[in-house]
Parts: structure tokens; C-alpha cells; sequence
């Protein structure tokens, strides 16, 4: 946030960059003159441990190759600063800790081969942030060439990126990180999502493991999941940035079926909140829920909440024949949804229940244990209401619903001991 220098300061900041060897630490907003003037420092600056490069104009001038760092560099942190020749830049710096390239123009662009080269042998970088500003031109587009050798990063703990998917899919498949506990994921909005090599990585970094809970946002501005292992501190965030609410499904819908099918087959505890207003829910046709949420086979306990709540439902319940390989383990159902009309949304979760059992109406067979929390939320200032889907009994707290389930519409061999005796007495 601070402010460039001004033309009168930068004679003196040229005087200072001079004695390269006297600095240990720069920190400076640059304008594309000041920035044209690095290529006249004669000496790599040997004594630097942390470099910070904040760029406010839309310039297309890269880092002058002659702008050089020795070995002591520690922190690396540039922002709108083009670097096509990056990777040899950072070759002398293998005991580099914190590396943050943000807003990379596309004039800036370098390939995720180089990079990962570049990489190898960092055994102290921890945090590695790579934002791109916007997708990169058409003959800068990357196939996938055959592997090699990976780059092992042993101390990486936190990898955040921005950027295309193919280009992320190529770094990840060249380098291994063991150590990961976050990884944040933005990909911008594309036709076509390359994510096979992230889902092999992911499940060589074992950050999804049994028991895992992963929870669905989406908003106006993007779609995310967040995987969270209970117990652990590690988290895994994808996003994908795109308005359109069938999009947005179609994209994350792309990158789940490219997972190996085991690794989101760990997610047991599956959560959806939607914040769009209801006025966008025209601009999808209900095919994309069933996509996305078919990835997610493992889940027992399907948690839904906001304004898309009954569409969601609905769209499920109607999936042509295949409501078998959706949710096919699910024990638990709660669903909830803002501003909405009961009687639609109680409709919808009965005919979602139905399309699971159609041989038994809207109540599962005897053998399954399927407690279901229908929540209304109402407008502002009015209370909530739990209604139980079986029979449309309301009740103003949730574990008075638990006890009705327990006692009305549970077999008796899954019933607690005395569960039942309590929820007869209440």
C-alpha cells in the first residue's frame, strides 16, 4: 500500500541500490522508470536476505536480468513485476523460505517446467504463493510432456495459487511435498479444467484422509470446497472463479471426477451453503448438482443450507435412474434454507428421500437408520422450526427432533440404550 517515490527520490534510491553490497534488505513500490534503472547496478547484491517488489502500474517492462540476489537470500516477495526470466533468477537461492510471486502479468509469464526446476533443491522453502493476473496467451498454452525427476520440497508446509488449471496440473506433477498441511486453489473460469495430476498429488501429500469432511461454498463471485481433516490442521481449499451458477457447478464437477475415485471417496461428511439470491436460479437447469455431488459417494451425513436448498433437492431427486450412485452411504440428512416456503422445501427433501427408496414411498426401509433434520429458518425475528420429514412433527430445538426420530421412525436394534425410554418420557 505504499506510496511510489518520487522522481526526485529515485537519484537517491539508485545511490543506495549502487552499493549493492552493503544492502541486506529492499522494500520498495517501483514505477516502470525506476525499475528501467535496475539494469544499471553493476554488482549482484550479496548481502540480501529479503527482496520486496510491489509494482502499482500496468507496465510491461520485466525485471532486468542484471538485477541480481546471492545466496543469503531468505524472503522472496514480488507483486505485478514481470519475470519471463524467473527461474534463472532464483537458481542461486536454494535457501529461499518464503517465495511470493503475485499478479504475474501475462507478459511476466514462465513455464511450470522451468519453474519446477527452478525449484529443486530449496530443502528450506516453506511457503510458496504463485498468483498469475490473468490467463496467459494462446501460444503460451502447455501440454503435458513426458516426467522426469520431481522436485522434493520437504519443509513446504502452505502452497497457494492463482492461476489456470493446466498450469498448476504440470507444477504439481513435478514436484513432491510431503509436508503440506494448506494448499489454497483458485482457477480462473475456463471451458475445460485440467486436474488429474492435482488429484495424484493430493493423494501423494495423504492432506484427505479417512473420516474427512469437505464443505461446499457458493456465492456470487465463485464456487469452493474446503476438505478439513477433525483433528488435524490441515485444509485444502479449491475455488473456481465464475458467476453463472451452471458453470460454476460444471467447473468444480470437472476437477472432482478427475480425482482418482478413492481419494473423495474419504469424505464422510459432506456440507453445502449457498448465498446466491434466489432471482440466479434460473440460470441453471438442475443437471450439475447431480455431477458434482456424485463425487462425493462416501458421504454419511449431507448437511444443506441456504437459498438454493429445494432446487438442490429437487434436481437430486429427479437424477434419471442413477439415484444409486448418488450418496449411496448417506445415514444423515440436514437441510435448511433461508426466506423459503416450507411446504416446497419439506416437498423437496421428501422427494429426494423417495427417489433413494422408491419401493418404500418416502420412508426408508426398516434395516436403515436415516434420521432427517428439515429446518426452517424463516424470515428475520422468526423463530426456527425443526420439522421431521417422516411426519411433519415441528419442534423448537433440535435434539427434541433427534429423540422423536429415535423413539418414531428408527429400528428398535439402532436405538441407543435408553434413548428410547427418555424420548417416550419428554
Amino acid at each position: 500500500m505504499l506510496d511510489p517515490p518520487s522522481t526526485e527520490d529515485e537519484d537517491n534510491i539508485m545511490a543506495a541500490l549502487r552499493q549493492s553490497n552493503r544492502v541486506s534488505c529492499i522494500s520498495l513500490t517501483i514505477t516502470s522508470s525506476l525499475l528501467g534503472q535496475f539494469s544499471t547496478i553493476p554488482e549482484p547484491f550479496s548481502e540480501l536476505e529479503e527482496l520486496v517488489l510491489l509494482c502499482r502500474d500496468n507496465t510491461q517492462q520485466p525485471l532486468p536480468s542484471a538485477f541480481r540476489w546471492g545466496s543469503r537470500l531468505r524472503s522472496l516477495r514480488f507483486t505485478r513485476i514481470p519475470l519471463p526470466s524467473f527461474p534463472q533468477l532464483l537458481l542461486p537461492s536454494q535457501d529461499i523460505v518464503d517465495l511470493h510471486l503475485h499478479e504475474i502479468p501475462r507478459v511476466g509469464y514462465f513455464s511450470p517446467e522451468a519453474f519446477a526446476n527452478a525449484l529443486s533443491g530449496m530443502a528450506q522453502l516453506k511457503t510458496l504463493s504463485l498468483h498469475f493476473l490473468s490467463l496467459p496467451s494462446r501460444r503460451n498454452y502447455i501440454a503435458l510432456p513426458p516426467l522426469g525427476e520431481r522436485a522434493v520440497l520437504p519443509a513446504l508446509t502452505s502452497l497457494k495459487y492463482r492461476g489456470t488449471s493446466k498450469y498448476l496440473d504440470t507444477l504439481v506433477a513435478r514436484i513432491d511435498a510431503t509436508g503440506l498441511g494448506e494448499i489454497d486453489i483458485t482457477f480462473f473460469s475456463q471451458p475445460t479444467m485440467d486436474a488429474s495430476q492435482l488429484g495424484r498429488f493430493i493423494n501423494r501429500i495423504e492432506i484427505l484422509r479417512p473420516n474427512s469432511r469437505a464443505n461446499i461454498q457458493i456465492s456470487k463471485r465463485d464456487i469452493s470446497i474446503g476438505f478439513i481433516q477433525p483433528g488435524a490442521s490441515t485444509r485444502l481449499d479449491l475455488r473456481v472463479s465464475c458467476q453463472q451458477l451452471d458453470w460454476q457447478l460444471s467447473s468444480m464437477a470437472q476437477i472432482c471426477n478427475q480425482f482418482p475415485p478413492f481419494l473423495l471417496s474419504r469424505i464422510e461428511d459432506l456440507g453445502i451453503e449457498t448465498t446466491k439470491p434466489s432471482s440466479e436460479q434460473d440460470d441453471m437447469n438442475g443437471d450439475e448438482w447431480p455431477e458434482l455431488i456424485r463425487s462425493f459417494s462416501g458421504a454419511k451425513d449431507f448437511r444443506v443450507h441456504g437459498e438454493l436448498a429445494t432446487t438442490m433437492l429437487r434436481a437430486l431427486s429427479q437424477a434419471d435412474g442413477e439415484h444409486i450412485s448418488i450418496l449411496r452411504s448417506l445415514h444423515e440428512l440436514c437441510v435448511a434454507e433461508l426466506r423459503s416456503v416450507y411446504g416446497d422445501l419439506w416437498e423437496a427433501t421428501k422427494s429426494f428421500i423417495a427417489s433413494r427408496w422408491p419401493s418404500s414411498g418416502s420412508v426408508p426401509p426398516q434395516s436403515t437408520t436415516f434420521p432427517v433434520y428439515c429446518r426452517n429458518e424463516g424470515m428475520s425475528g422468526t423463530p426456527r422450526r425443526y420439522f421431521c420429514t417422516f411426519c411433519n412433527s415441528s419442534f423448537a430445538e433440535q435434539q427434541y427432533l433427534t429423540w422423536h426420530n429415535n423413539a418414531n421412525h428408527m429400528p428398535k436394534s439402532s436405538q441407543v440404550d435408553g434413548e428410547t425410554d427418555d424420548a417416550n418420557r419428554e
